[in-house]
C-alpha cells in the first residue's frame, strides 16, 4: 500500500487526484494539501469543501502526515515549496506542474541526487505514445514538412503547454534540428517557412480538456498525429501510476518514459 501525499488539491487536477486516488486499492491518501490563501490557484472555498468531502484532511503543508510519496499539481511557487519539503524528509516528489523556469530545472536535477525526482509535462499513456510515434514519423518522412497545434482551456496560465513544447522539442531531437533555431512560436507578416521550421501554434478556448497534433506534410499527402482528451482522468491516473512506481526506487531523475517502459 502507497501512502500519498497530494500537493495542490483543490486545482482541476488535484481534485480528480484525490478522487481516483481514494478508489485505488493501491493507495492511501495521506494528505491533500492546498494554501487556501492563493486565489491565484483557483482554490475558493467550494473547492476545498469538496475535497473534504472526500474524506481526506485537507491542509496547507505536508506536516506530520505518513506518506511514501507526493505529487504536486500546483503552480511554480508551490512547486517550489513542495520540493523543499521533500528534500526535508526525503520523500519522492512527482511533478506535473507547468510554466517551471530554468532554474526549477536545475533545483529538480540537484534534488534528484537526494531523492527520486519524476517529472512530465504529461501523465497520459497515449500522449507520451504519441511522443514516440511522432518521433518515428519525423525520421521516416524526411524533407517533409513539420507543425505542431495545442488547444486547451481557457483558463490555462501557460503557453504554448508543456505537452507541445516535449512534442516540439522529440521533433527537433528526431530530426537533428537545433530547437533554438527551429522552434517559431508565432509566425504573421513577412515571415516565409524555413526548410527547417517547426512552428507550434496555440488555441485557448472553452473548457477544452487539451488537443494535440503533429503535422507531416508533403507536396500531395499530409499525415497527421493527433491526442484529444475527453477527460483530465487519463492524466490522473498516469500520475498515480507514476506515483506507485517511483515510490521506493532510489535517488534519481525518472520520466514517464521509465514508468512504461517505452
Amino acid at each position: 500500500m502507497t501512502r500519498l501525499a497530494i500537493h495542490g488539491a483543490a486545482g482541476r487536477m488535484g481534485r480528480r487526484l484525490v478522487a481516483l486516488g481514494t478508489e485505488d486499492d493501491a493507495l492511501t491518501l495521506a494528505a491533500a494539501i492546498e494554501h487556501a490563501g492563493h486565489a491565484d490557484q483557483g482554490a475558493d472555498a467550494g473547492r476545498l469543501a469538496g475535497v473534504g468531502d472526500l474524506g481526506v484532511k485537507l491542509g496547507d503543508a505536508i506536516g506530520d502526515a505518513a506518506c511514501d510519496v507526493l505529487i504536486d499539481f500546483s503552480l511554480p511557487e508551490g512547486f517550489r515549496r513542495a520540493l523543499a519539503a521533500c528534500l526535508e524528509r526525503g520523500l519522492p516528489i512527482v511533478v506535473g506542474t507547468t510554466g517551471l523556469t530554468p532554474e526549477d530545472d536545475a533545483a529538480l536535477d540537484a534534488a534528484a541526487k537526494a531523492i527520486p525526482v519524476l517529472q512530465a509535462t504529461n501523465f497520459s499513456l497515449v500522449v507520451n505514445v504519441l511522443w514516440k510515434l511522432a518521433g518515428e514519423a519525423a525520421r521516416l518522412l524526411e524533407g517533409y514538412d513539420i507543425e505542431v497545434l495545442e488547444s486547451h482551456h481557457r483558463f490555462k496560465q501557460d503557453a504554448p503547454s508543456g505537452t507541445a513544447l516535449t512534442l516540439a522539442n522529440k521533433l527537433c531531437e528526431a530530426t537533428g534540428r537545433d530547437p533554438g533555431k527551429a522552434l517559431v512560436f508565432a509566425r504573421h507578416g513577412d515571415a516565409p517557412r524555413r526548410p527547417d521550421d517547426i512552428t507550434v501554434q496555440t488555441l485557448r478556448i472553452g473548457d477544452d480538456p487539451g488537443q494535440h497534433t503533429a503535422y507531416f506534410a508533403g507536396l500531395g499527402e499530409r499525415l497527421e498525429i493527433k491526442h484529444a482528451s475527453t477527460s483530465r482522468d487519463s492524466y490522473a491516473l498516469g500520475a498515480l501510476r507514476a506515483a506507485k512506481w517511483l515510490a521506493g526506487r532510489g535517488a534519481g531523475r525518472y520520466d514517464m518514459a521509465d514508468v512504461l517502459g517505452l
